[in-house]
């Protein structure tokens, strides 16, 4: 059953980079995508230093490399809060993220 405080389909993001700015703009956000062996994940996740524990945080953040990876690869690092470790998530493989109060459908522009 849908959460009624989630406004539905009202937003779609087509890549990569705006997916990304959207996790790092929000505090936590929950995203619905299908793994590697088909089955389907839904994770709490964070770009934000103030939920992830020092030990886990990068020692350094190079920005052009994390461009490079999304450009190059669709790949998103998050840090999944439930299983506290990193995790990648494929950006083609992304069905939903709900932000706030607002759900974003993933829909990637065919290349």
């Amino acid at each position: 059953m849908p959460d009624q405080n989630i406004q539905a389909d009202t937003d779609i993001i087509r890549n990569a980079i705006d997916f990304w700015r959207k996790i790092y703009d929000e505090d936590v956000v929950t995203i619905k995508f299908v793994k590697k062996d088909g089955t389907i994940r839904i994770m709490k996740a964070t770009l934000n230093f103030t939920y992830i524990p020092k030990p886990k945080q990068p020692k350094k953040l190079d920005m052009s490399k994390i461009l490079k990876l999304m450009k190059n690869s669709g790949i998103i690092h998050v840090y999944d809060l439930e299983k506290k470790d990193w995790r990648s998530v494929p950006f083609d493989k992304v069905d939903w993220m709900d932000a706030g109060s607002q759900r974003y459908k993933i829909r990637p522009f065919k290349r």
